[in-house]
């Protein structure tokens, strides 16, 4: 498949719980699971809006590129932005 963009990743329950737990451990405001598509759904525009992706260090890009295995997805973690 083509990826052309990318849709929010459907999860099950308890790879939701790996989302949360991820948020937790990285102190991060929030993870947001993707998947490519052929026809995206995500509009990067309005994630960028109030978001930044947040900075980490690179234990804790492992610890995310692990988990991205688990829920067969791509996680992006990000911080509020702060007016």
């Amino acid at each position: 498949m083509a990826v052309g963009g990318w849709n929010f990743a459907d999860l099950e329950p308890e790879e939701v719980a790996l989302v949360v737990e991820a948020e937790r451990t990285l102190d991060t405001d929030l993870v947001m699971a993707y998947e490519p598509s052929a026809w995206g759904t995500v509009d990067p525009e309005s994630i960028g809006e109030r978001l930044d992706p947040a900075e980490l260090e690179t234990s804790q890009l492992e610890y995310l590129q692990g988990l991205e295995r688990k829920v067969g997805g791509v996680l992006v973690a990000y911080r509020m932005k702060v007016d």
